[in-house]
């Protein structure tokens, strides 16, 4: 009875071992999700803005791009007064609009996107500069010539 036991106990080690596997593996996955910010920062000059004195790339904001998008993304720009400063009475006053040196055409109702392919994790800053041809403040209605312009940042 003894040895059957063991010839027993023999027979069923060696049939698992028959069976054992020699590698495993491990399945391992992680998700980062998608990141995409934009913000603003204006300068004092951008409320304050001598129209009667020409500006060349004068800094009115610094922007800062987040973005770890893999298919890089686009930065629009709109202008509520189609790229014029609006006075209440209506009269207009042209400037140009520049984001880290591209000029912006804000005059166009469908704006061109500024494309960065980039792939790779963005965290960077970028000025938005202005420029105009001064008038003298006696050829212009006194008061305030207002514009917004809205920035959106997304994936391509």
């Amino acid at each position: 009875m003894k040895n059957l036991i063991i010839t027993w106990g023999l027979a069923l080690t060696t049939s698992f071992s028959a069976f054992a596997a020699t590698t495993a593996t491990l399945n391992l996955k992680g998700n980062v999700p998608n990141v995409m910010s934009i913000d603003l920062v204006a300068e004092s000059v951008a409320l304050l803005l001598p129209l009667q004195t020409t500006q060349t790339n004068t800094r009115v904001a610094v922007v800062t791009e987040i973005s770890n998008s893999n298919t890089g993304y686009k930065i629009t720009a709109v202008s509520t007064n189609l790229g014029t400063l609006k006075h209440a009475n209506g009269n207009l006053f042209s400037y140009n609009l520049f984001y880290a040196g591209t000029n912006l055409n804000l005059q166009n109702a469908s704006p061109t996107p500024i494309v960065n392919s980039s792939t790779n994790a963005v965290n960077r800053t970028r000025d938005v500069t202005i420029s105009y041809t001064g008038v003298p403040a006696d050829q212009l209605t006194a008061g305030d010539y207002t514009d917004s312009v809205t920035f959106t940042i997304a994936a391509n």
